[in-house]
């Protein structure tokens, strides 16, 4: 467990067997916040456990829930077998965006164009603009794609995200 608040360092401290009461969840990347009948999540990294999460319990019919997963190669793709089956199950969209990033976690343009980019995003997700986004990855690539995500129209307000780093 990461120790960023106070309640985390303390739960840090506790010793095995100890009785505990789980609240939650809380923070940006709960379902209460949804406004709209479209959803496109984005994780990068392991900023795909939230993203899992969503992606199964989220209500949506058939095309009303995307997954865009940026990774840096096919062999960091964790949790893949459970994403095609839920992808599959649920009749939603499912894209790997793969390429290196630099070690800050921002996740530079890949062969054929940088895959987080207004362009990009709005080729894979026509009416994004329509849409509540999910975000969760590293810092650097957070912030350039919440960026990108308002040039390409989406209000700041159906932006939820959350970043995380080591």
């Amino acid at each position: 467990m990461k120790a960023l608040g106070g309640h985390s360092r303390r739960i840090r401290r506790l010793r095995p067997g100890t009785r505990v009461i789980a609240t939650g969840p809380f923070g940006a990347l709960t379902a209460a916040r949804r406004t709209r009948p479209k959803v496109l999540l984005i994780a990068g990294g392991v900023g795909i456990t939230p993203m899992r999460a969503l992606f199964e319990t989220l209500p949506g019919g058939p095309g009303e829930i995307t997954l865009l997963y940026r990774a840096g190669a096919e062999e960091h793709l964790v949790l893949r077998s459970e994403l095609e089956a839920i992808a599959a199950e649920r009749q939603a969209g499912l894209h790997y965006l793969l390429g290196p990033s630099d070690a800050w976690g921002h996740l530079p343009a890949v062969a054929g164009g940088d895959p987080l980019a207004p362009q990009a995003l709005l080729a894979l997700v026509p009416d994004l603009a329509g849409h509540d986004v999910y975000l969760c990855g590293p810092p650097g690539m957070a912030e350039a794609t919440q960026s990108a995500l308002l040039r390409a129209g989406v209000p700041a307000a159906r932006i939820h995200s959350e970043c995380f780093s080591f």
